[in-house]
This record gives C-alpha cells, sequence and structure tokens, in this order.
C-alpha cells in the first residue's frame, strides 16, 4: 500500500431487511432525471466489487481456522505502532505461556529454527498452554502435532480448559496422545469441548519422568472448510466480491516466496514478512487461496512476487493452470487438487514502475504467456514507457488508490485513458485497479475513520465513480478483507465475525448493480447518483449516496423508461438510530449499528436517510 500522489498512484451475514424507522426528510431536492440511453458502450462487471487478500498482520490469521498462534515455536516480532481503538487484542500478539517446565530447542526441531521441549520429573509435570481460545459446547476440534519424546513411560494430553469464577480450573475436553517414539511422529486426536467460553486455554501436559520435543502444533473445528473459518467463507461469498486479489507487499518488496507455500503445511517454514512486522506461519499459501475463490464463487487475482523471477512466475502459472501432464501440475495434483484452478489474471509484481520495471516485464510476458496463453497479465503501475514495450501483451493497467479525493482519481482514469488510446496496438487495454480504499497509511487515530459509517460512504462514491468509468475499468479490489489495522470489511476475534460497515456497502452494490450505465441528470447537491440497468431494460438500479448529514427525499424522473416505469422498491445502508454522525460504527457490544435495510419508496419518491448509500430498485409497475 501506499499514499504517494502522482502518476499511477493516486494518494490517492445474512441479514433480513428490516425496515428502518428513520427520521422524514427535511429537504426536498428536484427532480433527477436518469436517460434511457446508455452512457457508454461498456460494461458494468462484478468485478468491480472485489476485495484483497494480503499477507499482513491479521489478516489471514483472522480468516484461516488455525487456533493456535505460532505453532512452529519460531516467537512473535511485534511492530511498534499498530493498534486497534476497540481495544480487541490481535491474532498475532497471542503467545505461548511461559513458564520453567518447557523451553525452545533448537537441536533437532521437526521444522524451522525451534521446537518446544516439555521436561517433566516424577513429582513435576510438564505444560506448555496458550489462551485466549473461543469453543462452543458439543463442537469438535482437531488436535495434531509432531513429536518425539525421551523414552518410555512418558504420558501426555492435550487439554481445553478454563478458569471458572471462583478461581478453579475446569476441563472443557481432554484426550491422551498415543505413545511416542524417539523419532518425529505425528500425532492427530478429535476432542469434544463441554461448555462453551471465549476464555479457554489450550494445554499440552506431559507427566512421568523425561522430555518430549513438540512442533507444529494444531487446533482446528471440525466444520472448517479446506482450512478457512466457516463464518469468514459465508460472510465473504455474501457479499459477492467478484474477484479476489492474493499477494500485494508481502510479494514485492517483501520477498514472498510461494514455492515455500505448498505441500504438507506442517513442512511449511515460517517465514519473517518483512514488510509487516511478523513471523508468518506459512499456513496459507497458493492453494489455500485458490480454494478459498472457489468457496466464495470469486475469480483469483494472483500478484506476482517479481523478484522471484519470471521463471517462478512461469512455474506458478503452470502449478495453477496446468494439466497433471505437466511438471508443476503434477505437483499440484500430489498436493491434493488435481483440477487445475483455472486462475486467469496475474499482476505483475506489486506496486512497481519506472524504466527497468518495464524492460523486466518483457520476460514475464513471454515466459508466463508460454506456460498457459490463455491468462490476462495485469502490470503493475502504468507507465508510457510500459505500454511501448509490452502493451500488446497485457490486458490491464494496474493503478492504486488510496484517497478520499474522487476528483484525482477521475483526473487518473482519464489520463490512463488517452495514454491507452494514443498507443499503437494498446486498444484492448483496461484498467484495474487493485488496491484501493479512502488511506492506505494513515496509522494514527485516521487509521479508525476506516471503521466507520463515513468510509462507508466514501467508499460507495467511489463505486460511483468506477460505474461512470465502466467503459475503461474492469476490475477493482478494495483493500482490504478482514481485520488489517481497521481496513478489514469484516472484524473477527476467537469468538465470532463482525461486518464493518464497508462492508454493507460493498454487499449493496454487488447485490443490486446491473451490467449497463445509464446517465443521470439534476443530482441534487449532495448526493451522489450512478444508474445501472439490465441488459433488456426491464429494470433499473439508481444508487444514491447521501453525504449530507440531513435526510434528503428523492424524486425520479423515469418517463423515457416507458410511462409505467418507476421505483418499486430498495435497500439502503445508513445509521440504524439515525443520529446524523459519520463516525458512528460497529462495534462487539453493537454489531449492527449500521447495516442495510429496507429503503421507503412512495409514489415516485425516496426517502434517503442522512449518510447514507442506497440501491433504488425501478421497473414497470403496471
Amino acid at each position: 500500500m501506499t499514499t504517494a500522489i502522482g502518476g499511477p498512484v493516486v494518494g490517492l451475514v445474512a441479514l433480513g431487511c428490516a425496515t428502518l424507522c428513520l427520521a422524514v426528510p427535511t429537504t426536498a431536492a428536484g427532480t433527477t432525471k436518469v436517460t434511457a440511453r446508455p452512457l457508454h458502450n461498456g460494461r458494468i462487471s462484478p468485478m468491480l466489487y472485489g476485495s484483497f487478500v494480503e499477507l499482513l498482520d491479521d489478516l489471514v490469521p483472522g480468516m484461516w481456522a488455525e487456533m493456535l498462534n505460532d505453532r512452529s515455536f519460531e516467537g512473535l516480532t511485534k511492530p511498534s505502532n499498530w493498534c486497534y481503538y476497540d481495544g480487541q487484542p490481535n491474532f498475532c500478539d497471542r503467545e505461548w505461556h511461559a513458564n520453567p517446565t518447557w523451553t525452545h530447542d533448537t537441536a533437532d526441531s521437526f521444522n524451522g529454527a525451534r521446537c518446544a521441549k516439555l521436561t517433566a520429573s516424577a513429582d513435576s509435570p510438564a505444560a506448555v498452554s496458550q489462551p485466549d481460545l473461543a469453543v462452543t459446547k458439543h463442537a469438535n476440534y482437531l488436535f495434531s502435532g509432531r513429536f518425539r519424546a525421551s523414552g518410555a513411560g512418558l504420558h501426555s494430553r492435550a487439554v481445553l480448559k478454563t478458569m471458572l469464577p471462583n478461581g478453579k480450573w475446569m476441563e472443557l475436553a481432554a484426550v491422551k496422545l498415543p505413545n511416542l517414539s524417539k523419532k518425529w511422529t505425528k500425532c492427530s486426536v478429535a476432542m469434544v469441548s463441554s461448555g462453551t467460553t471465549d476464555r479457554a486455554v489450550f494445554e499440552l501436559q506431559l507427566t512421568g519422568n523425561g522430555a518430549l520435543w513438540a512442533d507444529k502444533l494444531s487446533l482446528m473445528p471440525s466444520d472448517n472448510v479446506h482450512g478457512w473459518r466457516k463464518d469468514v467463507v459465508r460472510a465473504i461469498k455474501e457479499m459477492r466480491p467478484g474477484i479476489v486479489r492474493w499477494g500485494g507487499s508481502a510479494c514485492d518488496p517483501g520477498g514472498y516466496r510461494w514455492k515455500e507455500g505448498i505441500g504438507d503445511r506442517d513442512r511449511r517454514v515460517p517465514f519473517p514478512n518483512k514488510v509487516w512486522g511478523r513471523i508468518d506461519s506459512n499456513d496459507v499459501g497458493i492453494d489455500e487461496f485458490c480454494q478459498f475463490c472457489e468457496l466464495v464463487e470469486a475469480e483469483p487475482l494472483v500478484c506476482l512476487s517479481f523478484s522471484d523471477g519470471p521463471q517462478s512466475a512461469a512455474d506458478l502459472v503452470q502449478y495453477c493452470n496446468g494439466e497433471v501432464t505437466t511438471t508443476w501440475g503434477a505437483l499440484r495434483a500430489a498436493n491434493g487438487h488435481p483440477k487445475p484452478y483455472r486462475v486467469r489474471y496475474w499482476q505483475l509484481g506489486n506496486e512497481l514502475g519506472g524504466a527497468g520495471y518495464a524492460q523486466d516485464c518483457v520476460q514475464f510476458c513471454r515466459a508466463m504467456k508460454q506456460a498457459d496463453a490463455s491468462v490476462s497479465l495485469l502490470s503493475s503501475f502504468p507507465s508510457q514507457d510500459l505500454l511501448d514495450r509490452v502493451g500488446g501483451d497485457i490486458a490491464y493497467v494496474g493503478p492504486h488508490h488510496y484517497t478520499p479525493d474522487l476528483a484525482a482519481c477521475e483526473t487518473d482514469f482519464r489520463n490512463l485513458s488517452e495514454m491507452i488510446q494514443k498507443t499503437p496496438g494498446c486498444d484492448h487495454i483496461r484498467i484495474a485497479v487493485t488496491e484501493w480504499n479512502v488511506t492506505g497509511g494513515s496509522w494514527g487515530l485516521g487509521r479508525a475513520k476506516l471503521l466507520t459509517l463515513d468510509c462507508a460512504i466514501q467508499n460507495a462514491r467511489y463505486l460511483n465513480l468506477l460505474m461512470r468509468y465502466s467503459k475503461i475499468v474492469d476490475i477493482a479490489c478494495r483493500s482490504n478483507m478482514t481485520n488489517s489495522l481497521c481496513s478489514g470489511v469484516i472484524e473477527t476475534r476467537p469468538a465470532g465475525l463482525m461486518r464493518r460497515p464497508s462492508y454493507y456497502a460493498m454487499r449493496l452494490y454487488a447485490e443490486h448493480s446491473k451490467p449497463i450505465p445509464h446517465g443521470v441528470e439534476g443530482a441534487p447537491e449532495g448526493i451522489d447518483l450512478a444508474a445501472c440497468a439490465s441488459e433488456d431494460g426491464k429494470r433499473l438500479c439508481v444508487f444514491a449516496v447521501n453525504t449530507r448529514t440531513e435526510p434528503a427525499e428523492l424524486t425520479l424522473d423515469l418517463s423515457e423508461f416507458g410511462t409505467g416505469f418507476r421505483p418499486l422498491n430498495g435497500e439502503v445502508v445508513c445509521d440504524t438510530e439515525d443520529r446524523h454522525q459519520p463516525d458512528v460504527t460497529n462495534h462487539w457490544a453493537a454489531p449492527d449499528r449500521v447495516r442495510t435495510g429496507e429503503l421507503r419508496v412512495s409514489a415516485g419518491k425516496v426517502a434517503l436517510p442522512a449518510l447514507s448509500a442506497s440501491a433504488i430498485e425501478c421497473g414497470d409497475s403496471r
């Protein structure tokens, strides 16, 4: 992410529709006309409502079903200036509890530099534990790990427990591990919790006289979906993101290497995230990402690590798309997925530009097209030099927009469009905004603005802009999907999931969007409008964003569509308490403060709540 201004970067659930009891509009707007003639000959792509998964802090850990942090005992590195403004603990900050009965051992770990060594004696048992887990009564949990023992006569247990109000511990689940040998052995057992709590502690216990080495411990709910949290998959699928991007700054300049993140996750070595300052477990790689996209019914967009070189990029294309008869396709099949993923969209590095980048793209394009001629290649930051060198090989240019300045974003679209049009052989190129939001680098209180209704309103306005420029813009990925230091559309914690205001804005547009953009005339002051219709012209949706702190009444003139055409119904994203305040947000005590509700439509007039984003469905009422 970046906040640089200029060039290609502009510094730039299933809830039912409840009727909201909001104030009667105090401001009557004039009549707004929607024209029957399309705005242009382009189409509004569902991929305009895309999202972004980055190896950033607790984004992936907050989506992945793994309950134990630092399961390889490699330790944590903590950034000094990040925080959550609602006081919630970070997934990545959960540590193994220190006590004198266990130590880190570097002599003979199963994987990585370290493992845990528990030492017990006849009168002193040993244990290693991790707190702050959430479990549900009668739910099944799968525990596994790699173990070796110093000899016979040792007994070990995996335990889930919680502390009662009287200070005593109660076991919620416990299972004995089988006898372990002196060689590293994998052990897997199931545990069923007898209670529900968000203050559970996992503990590996050892009794006897000797030592037990443990590595790659794992605890997952049995209802995980290919390793992903079931509630996360459900919420994102309901949001209909269209396309999901994988990669970002962990690829460039972070140096992420995809070949180290495939195969048995117990054998993947954790790595330091050079950009975001964490030790990444490496549990989630290209296979897990592609499977997530399948689960949420979104196209995958893979951002390549440019520093890994063109041959590695070509190998990755073959790994994802090659048949089992190819070298890398055979390895994918051996890793559990014989069917190719058919990844179409590939971005050549993250936030790269300049003459050196443009020159190196030539080799990347050649190698990747040899691996799969059908792929669509996206550049990183576009330039004239880039188009001159590889304009015939790429399908998209990829600016990033991190700003509330929509005029700057619009200028960027126009400039890029003019550059594409004037370059011979490039008229096929489209724009893919592979990262966008109102900010990408504010780490003070400004970061917390991403949690607010105001951010959702600004996000909705940007979506209106994308619809207006859908003749040239096909793809846009909002940054970010989960947690991500306040920028996620959802926030997770061990016990549950919460939808942020921007989640509802993104879902509103994805659910109601239609392919044909139409013009709008006479938009009232403070009301940002966009319109789109079905291919047959029988259905029209008008998106209305009220940026004002007062409600408004919108009167739509739809006469060009026919005498019986009128607003029929709609949905609105707004503050359900109608306090007219831009900085309200959802939080764990009130997770539905901002959400989607039913929009009031009567006699062709639409009541727009203060600070709201609405989708007004129109058609022939006869």
